[in-house]
């Protein structure tokens, strides 16, 4: 039961903090499209868990559209958080070739419908790791870093990079030698770690800092 709901718990979680600090991300287009996103992910748990435990439908397309917006939706959050040109046009050639990767994937090697984008997940996960090391970097170097902790774009980062460091080699060990008990378990792990930072800097942040 803890496992079939968890994520829809987890994610409504956070929207309802979310929603009573809104007014501190309320200024800032990106972040209000987090808040979003936030809601995408929920309504995407809540069909994903209906149609495979009680519908018993293939649910593919449902994650694999999700793996494919959560992507777009956080490159252009950093994007958009990054003022260095060279380093945007950077995110942008990687988001290019990721789209590319996942139009040729699609046409000539797996059915969209009915096959889980593996590969596509792990590669996703690295493209974020260096749009987010960029964000970092650029961090370092500005004024910004002064207040850090008052910055949801920071715990978004944090959360983010988090996830995406410990997903690519466990989903990995998972794919290749079938153990999926370690995927599951950590996978959790993940989630809740990156659920605290996104309250986090729901609950700590400022207004003036978003």
């Amino acid at each position: 039961m803890f496992q079939k709901y968890f994520f829809i718990v987890n994610y409504l979680l956070i929207i309802l903090v979310g929603i009573t600090y809104l007014n501190k991300i309320k200024q800032s287009l990106p972040l209000k499209l987090f808040m979003w996103f936030l809601v995408y992910s929920l309504l995407t748990e809540i069909m994903g868990t209906y149609f495979a435990f009680y519908a018993k439908i293939n649910t593919a397309v449902i994650y694999n559209t999700w793996v494919i917006i959560s992507y777009l939706f956080y490159s252009f959050l950093f994007f958009s958080m990054i003022k260095n040109k060279i380093k945007r046009k950077v995110i942008f050639g990687i988001t290019l070739s990721y789209l590319l990767y996942e139009i040729i994937n699609t046409l000539f090697y797996q059915n969209y419908l009915t096959d889980v984008y593996a590969y596509s997940a792990i590669l996703n996960k690295i493209f974020l790791v260096i749009i987010i090391l960029m964000y970092f970097s650029e961090l370092l170097k500005s004024d910004a870093i002064l207040n850090i902790k008052e910055s949801m774009a920071f715990w978004i980062s944090l959360g983010v990079f988090i996830y995406s460091i410990g997903f690519i080699p466990v989903f990995v060990i998972a794919k290749f030698i079938e153990y999926k008990g370690i995927f599951r378990y950590v996978t959790f792990g993940l989630n809740i770690i990156m659920s605290l930072c996104f309250i986090t800097g729901f609950i700590i942040s400022k207004k003036e800092y978003n």
